[in-house]
């Protein structure tokens, strides 16, 4: 599925490229796995007061958001965006849109991507070719609280840490 010893190979793709993946809140994609697709896909998240982050506005100074990882032509290698949320004290209450942008479509074949936060990692597939805006998620932070509505069906790999250990995982 694409997982490396219940570790996410999508994960550990972000922080080899120097990605946070540590926050209280992760949004990360990947494409282009050594096939023909030199697409640029972005990462978007339109936050409650409707600051937008995304590549031409990387950072939000008031809730520490950060696209950290941005790759415009991965060139048949594989490519991943990041945003990720430190810390929940600055974040505000409200629904944080989360949504993949096709910017260029050169040759697309899909992506994968996750969300992260309490723990629980939900991904997700998407497996033909981008165009416009795809929406993944919409995430609400509610007295402290985080939920989810997926707004692309969720994949069969999302899994939650449960005694330290990812589901749907093998571990030895």
């Amino acid at each position: 599925n694409g997982n490396l010893a219940g570790k996410s190979q999508l994960k550990e793709e972000v922080k080899a490229k120097g990605g946070k993946i540590d926050g209280v809140l992760r949004f990360s994609m990947m494409w282009a796995d050594g096939n023909s697709d030199n697409s640029d896909l972005d990462l978007h998240c339109i936050e409650p007061s409707g600051h937008h982050i995304y590549f031409s506005n990387k950072l939000s100074y008031t809730t520490k958001g950060n696209l950290d990882v941005d790759i415009t032509q991965p060139n048949g290698r594989l490519a991943v965006e990041n945003i990720t949320y430190p810390f929940l004290r600055t974040m505000p209450e409200g629904i944080y849109k989360l949504f993949i942008r096709q910017f260029s479509a050169r040759n697309s074949k899909g992506f994968k991507a996750e969300v992260e936060f309490n723990g629980e990692v939900y991904s997700y597939e998407y497996d033909r070719p981008v165009a416009g805006d795809i929406q993944i998620a919409e995430v609400t932070l509610r007295n402290g609280q985080f939920s989810i509505v997926h707004k692309l069906p969720e994949s069969s790999v999302s899994s939650k840490e449960v005694y330290g250990l990812e589901t749907n995982q093998f571990h030895k």
